[in-house]
């Protein structure tokens, strides 16, 4: 907010309104993407539409660099996450290939998100040097965008 977006002394208020609707929209998505999902039998789709979601909140920031920007950052980021945190265990537990071994392949998925996660501050670093802090939002997108196709391309599931 300071760094890239020159927000100053409006810095605080920017996150806060970050915060307030990344938390309305990802409380009501948990509340309604559960029981939607079931109703119409869909699963595979939302998913695959929440990392699509984050891919076109990092794009708002990085064309948008003002309030605009941050308002359809923190929309299509709290929808996204909320279809994702809704959902997404769901979706692993359908795709596991072996019922009878449940607890280890969420065992190397849990594996999978730390190791992203130690990484991606390695990764950041070196974007921010190579392209500036604006570079982090085409990457994030770029793999949010990886991530929903992967998703949306799983077979073993119809919707």
């Amino acid at each position: 907010m300071t760094d890239f977006l020159h927000r100053g002394n409006q810095t605080q208020s920017s996150i806060q309104l970050v915060n307030m609707i990344m938390l309305i929209f990802g409380i009501l998505m948990g509340l309604v993407a559960g029981p939607l999902s079931n109703k119409f039998k869909i699963l595979k789709l939302p998913v695959g539409l929440s990392t699509i979601l984050l891919a076109i909140a990092d794009l708002s920031l990085f064309f948008l660099r003002n309030n605009t920007g941050i308002i359809l950052y923190a929309l299509a980021a709290g929808l996204g996450m909320g279809l994702w945190n809704a959902l997404d265990n769901l979706l692993n537990l359908k795709v596991i290939p072996d019922q009878n071994r449940v607890a280890f392949f969420l065992g190397v998925y849990n594996l999978g998100n730390t190791i992203t996660q130690a990484i991606a501050p390695v990764l950041a670093a070196a974007v921010i040097i190579l392209f500036g802090y604006s570079g982090i939002f085409i990457v994030s997108f770029i793999f949010s965008l990886i991530g929903g196709i992967s998703m949306l391309s799983i077979k073993s599931l119809k919707r």
